[in-house]
C-alpha cells in the first residue's frame, strides 16, 4: 500500500503544482487583457473629450467674446464676459462629464467660467507661441480637493478667424464619467481596475462606489511599477488578498492596476486540493490502522519473541510465549516453547552433573590432601600446614607445638595379627586423634604408623597435657583380638617452635628426636624438648 500511495501522492502534488502554474498563466493573460482594455478605453474617452472641447473652442460666441476682450472698451468687455459665462453654464448643464468650463486669454487670465469660483489656470510658458505646434495642453489626472473629485483638465487653444491664438478653453472633466466604460463585464474576464496617480491616490476604481479619496501604499505602488505587467499577490485598498499587476500609462502619468480576488481565483483549486488532502489523510489513517493491526498481529509477537530470547540469553529459562493463533507465528511460538523446555531440561541435567562434579572435585581435593586409610591429612598437606604456621610465628611470635607419635611395636603387631588388623589399629588411633584436638588444630599421618599433631598457639607444657590424654585414651580403648594379652600404646615426642625453625624439616627433625627419646626411655610415654633444651 505504501508503494502505491507514495507515488500517487507525488503525482497528485505534481499535478496540483502544474495546475497552479496553468492558473497563474491564464490569470496573467486575463489581467493584461483587462489592463490593455482599460488603456484603450481611456484613450478613446480622452479623445472624445478633446474633440468635444475642440468643438466648443470653435463656437462663434467663444471666438467673438475673446476677440472683444482684446478691445479697449470696458463696457463691451463686461458685456462679452457675461454673455460668455452664461453660454459656458448652459453648455455645462448639458455635459455630464464636465465639471467646469473656463475661458482664458493667452496669458492665462480668466475671461469667463461656468463655476462661481473657478480655479486659476496655469498655462505653460510660451504657450501662445507654441500652441499651434503643441496642440492640446492637458493637466494630468489628479484629486481636486475643491471639487472633491478626480479630475482631468484639457486646454484647447482658441483661434481667431484669421488663425491667431487669442486664448484657450479649459475643460475640467470628471473621471467618474469614465467608470461605466472602465470594464466591460460581458466581453472581458473577471477582475477590477484602478487608476492611480503618481502620488498613489486612487482616482477611479471599478469596485469603489464612494467618492472619497483612497490612497495606495507607496511601497506597494513602487513594487507594482517596478514589476510592470507582472502579477503578484498583495493586499488591496479594500483590505483583501488579491493578485494583481501594474500597467504604466505614460500618456496621462497614471498607473492602471488590474486585480482579481485571490480566493475567487483559487477557489476551485483550493477545493480540489482540500479534497485531495482529505483523501490522502483518509488513506494515511487507513495505512496507520493497518500498520497498527499488523503491528499487533505480527510485530507484537515478534517483539515478545525477541524479549523472551533476551531472557534466555540472560539465563532465565522459565519464560514462555502465549499461543493464541495457529499460523506461522503460532508455530514459531510453539517451537520456541519446546526449545525452552528442552533447554530447561538440559540445564537441570547440567546443574545435576555440575553438582556431582563439584562433589567429586571436593572428594578429589580431599583425597589429594588426606590419607586414604585414616582420613587424616597426608604428608604434602602437612608440609603446607607447617609452612603456614611458621610464617604466622614469624609475624606474630605466637608459638605452636608439634606432637610426633607412633604405635609401639606396630611392626610386630602387623606381622603377628596381619595387615588388616594393623590397618584397623591405625584407623582407630586416627579417630582418637581427631576427637582429642580442637577445630583449629591439625592431625596428619606422617607415614606408616607415625602421626603428627599441630597444636596452634600452644606451648610445650600445654601440648604435654594433650599428648598424655591421647596416650591414655589409646591405651584404654584399643586392644588386639586377644584383649587379655595385647594393649595398644603410643610413644609421643613433643617440641615447640623456635626462632631457629626456619623450615619444616628442621622442626620435624627436632620432633623426631623427641619421639626417639620417648622410645629409648621405654615407650608408652611422652617426651618433651623444651625451648633452649639440648637435643637428646
Amino acid at each position: 500500500m505504501l508503494a502505491t500511495l507514495i507515488p500517487s501522492l507525488g503525482l497528485g502534488l505534481l499535478s496540483f503544482r502544474l495546475n497552479e502554474a496553468l492558473i497563474n498563466d491564464n490569470l496573467t493573460r486575463e489581467l493584461l487583457s483587462l489592463a490593455d482594455f482599460t488603456s484603450r478605453e481611456l484613450d478613446l474617452w480622452v479623445n472624445e473629450q478633446i474633440q468635444a472641447t475642440s468643438a466648443l473652442s470653435t463656437s462663434d460666441i467663444v471666438i467673438n467674446r475673446l476677440s472683444v476682450t482684446s478691445q479697449t472698451q470696458a463696457d463691451k468687455i463686461n458685456i462679452s464676459q457675461q454673455d460668455l459665462t452664461q453660454y459656458l453654464r448652459a453648455v455645462h448643464e448639458k455635459l455630464d462629464t464636465v465639471l467646469e468650463l473656463t475661458v482664458v486669454d493667452t496669458d492665462g487670465k480668466l475671461i469667463a467660467s461656468s463655476a462661481d469660483l473657478p480655479a486659476p489656470v496655469v498655462l505653460p510658458q510660451n504657450w501662445p507661441q507654441n500652441a499651434s505646434i503643441n496642440g492640446i495642453v492637458s493637466k494630468p489626472p489628479h484629486w481636486n480637493k475643491r471639487l472633491s473629485a478626480a479630475t482631468l483638465s484639457i486646454a484647447i487653444p482658441v483661434l481667431s478667424y484669421d488663425d491667431f491664438v487669442i486664448g484657450a478653453l479649459v475643460t475640467t472633466l470628471d473621471l467618474q464619467s469614465l467608470k461605466p466604460s472602465l470594464k466591460d463585464t460581458t466581453k472581458l474576464p473577471l477582475g477590477d481596475v484602478m487608476l492611480v496617480d503618481a502620488a498613489g491616490n486612487v482616482l477611479l476604481s471599478s469596485h469603489n462606489e464612494t467618492n472619497q479619496l483612497v490612497s495606495l501604499d507607496a511601497e506597494l505602488l513602487s513594487q507594482l511599477q517596478a514589476q510592470n505587467r507582472k502579477p503578484f499577490t498583495f493586499t488591496s485598498v479594500m483590505q483583501r488578498k488579491v493578485i494583481g499587476l501594474g500597467y504604466i500609462y505614460n500618456k496621462l502619468q497614471l498607473t492602471i492596476i488590474a486585480e482579481r480576488d485571490h480566493q475567487e481565483v483559487y477557489a476551485a483549486w483550493i477545493n480540489l486540493r482540500n479534497l485531495f488532502l482529505a483523501l490522502v489523510s483518509v488513506l494515511i489513517l487507513m495505512v496507520t490502522a493497518i500498520a497498527l493491526r499488523m503491528g499487533h498481529a505480527i510485530v507484537k509477537p515478534l517483539q515478545d519473541l525477541i524479549s523472551a530470547t533476551k531472557h534466555i540469553v540472560e539465563g532465565d529459562l522459565d519464560v514462555r510465549l502465549t499461543i493464541t493463533r495457529n499460523d506461522e507465528l503460532g508455530q514459531l511460538a510453539r517451537t520456541f516453547n519446546r526449545m525452552t523446555e528442552e533447554l530447561l531440561q538440559k540445564q537441570a541435567k547440567i546443574i545435576a552433573n555440575n553438582k556431582a562434579m563439584r562433589q567429586k572435585n571436593k572428594q578429589l581435593e580431599a583425597l589429594s590432601v588426606t590419607d586414604g586409610l585414616t582420613g587424616l591429612y597426608n604428608r604434602n598437606k602437612l608440609n603446607m600446614i607447617i609452612a603456614d604456621q611458621l610464617a604466622r610465628f614469624k609475624r606474630n611470635h605466637r608459638p605452636f607445638a608439634v606432637l610426633m607419635m607412633d604405635v609401639d611395636h606396630f611392626k610386630t603387631l602387623n606381622d603377628n595379627l596381619g595387615h588388616i588388623v594393623g590397618d584397623r589399629i591405625l584407623t582407630a588411633v586416627a579417630k582418637i586423634l581427631v576427637q582429642s584436638i580442637r577445630s583449629v588444630d591439625f592431625a596428619a599421618r606422617y607415614g606408616g604408623d607415625e602421626f603428627i599433631i599441630i597444636l596452634t598457639e600452644n606451648t610445650v607444657n600445654e601440648a604435654l597435657n594433650t599428648a598424655e590424654r591421647i596416650r591414655s585414651q589409646v591405651a584404654e580403648s584399643l586392644h588386639g583380638p586377644d584383649e587379655k594379652k595385647i594393649t595398644i600404646t603410643l610413644s609421643i615426642g613433643i617440641v615447640q617452635c623456635e626462632p631457629g625453625d626456619t623450615t619444616s624439616t628442621i622442626l620435624l627433625t627436632r620432633a623426631d628426636n623427641a619421639l626417639y627419646a620417648a622410645k629409648h626411655a621405654g615407650r608408652n610415654q611422652s617426651y618433651c624438648i623444651r625451648p633452649g633444651q639440648a637435643q637428646p
